[in-house]
């Protein structure tokens, strides 16, 4: 019987890549990766300080390259986006 699985050879010209691939004109794939990733931990219940420290710690790869790219201020607004905190000019007292 033939051999199905065998372990990568030092020579072997396969390697693993990680690439950027362009999206359609207008798409903002970083702002949506971030977004997603901000929604989904949400979703967890995970706290926004929490959240934002997986932007800023550069073991976290995917997203800390939107951190650096895009900054501080990006992912303050995403968070407040998806977390539905309304600007401070906005809030209203009754």
């Amino acid at each position: 019987m033939a051999e199905f699985h065998k372990g990568a050879e030092a020579e072997d010209p396969f390697e693993a890549m990680a690439v950027f691939v362009d999206g359609p004109p207008g798409y903002d794939g970083a702002a949506a990766m971030a977004r997603a990733f901000i929604e989904e931990y949400a979703m967890m219940g995970w706290p926004r300080e929490r959240i934002l420290r997986l932007f800023e710690n550069p073991r976290y790869a995917g997203t800390h390259a939107v951190y650096h790219q895009r900054g501080e201020a990006f992912i303050h607004s995403l968070l407040d986006d998806v977390l539905c905190v309304a600007p401070a000019q906005e809030v209203r007292h009754a």
